[in-house]
């Protein structure tokens, strides 16, 4: 009896110790494709993380032409008004408004640097171009000769806002012809 007890006990514990000889064996072969995985792994991240890099830079873009065009159209009233006031102030030194005109440097650098432009020179004589210029009259055609009333703004190709013109020149550069 104490012979048969060994035996069993023998192909137990053979029967064990393959047991888990094969679940070792069986890992081994598990992390040998994990690790032939790994290469394809990091590439996958390292694209991934390409991508990611670069939609960053697409919205870090994005946001900030929203934010030049939204602070543009805040300023918008004040920036096509403001070079036609400047002129009159050049044009007659007693108005108090000529010390002002230094004050807006800081802005005309602020254009300058988002690559803002203005279309146009206030009273400056230009041919009409229906792209670049909103007309007092409907009656305008293209290359017929008006005045800048009010500039306008492009930044790039686009047009943010059209130059104000009209035919005849601006009542103080008339007061002016006629003082001379």
């Amino acid at each position: 009896m104490h012979e048969s007890n060994v035996f069993w006990f023998g192909w137990i514990l053979t029967f064990v110790v393959s047991c888990i000889v094969l679940s070792l064996s069986s890992k081994r072969k598990t992390n040998s494709i994990e690790d032939a995985a790994a290469p394809s792994k990091i590439t996958d991240l390292e694209q991934q993380c390409l991508r990611l890099r670069e939609q960053l830079q697409q919205q870090k873009t994005q946001l900030n032409q929203d934010f030049q065009t939204d602070t543009f159209e805040q300023l918008q009233t004040l920036l096509t008004n403001y070079p036609s006031a400047r002129k009159m102030a050049a044009a007659n030194p007693n108005l108090p408004a000529q010390n002002l005109s230094a004050l807006f440097t800081p802005l005309e650098n602020l254009l300058e640097n988002w690559g803002i432009e203005a279309i146009g020179v206030p009273w400056s004589q230009v041919s009409y171009n229906p792209r670049l210029h909103q007309p007092d009259t409907d009656d305008l055609l293209a290359g017929e000769p008006v005045y800048i009333r009010f500039v306008g703004y492009q930044q790039g190709d686009r047009i943010l806002c059209p130059a104000r013109v009209s035919r005849t020149p601006p009542p103080i550069q008339n007061a002016e012809s006629a003082s001379r």
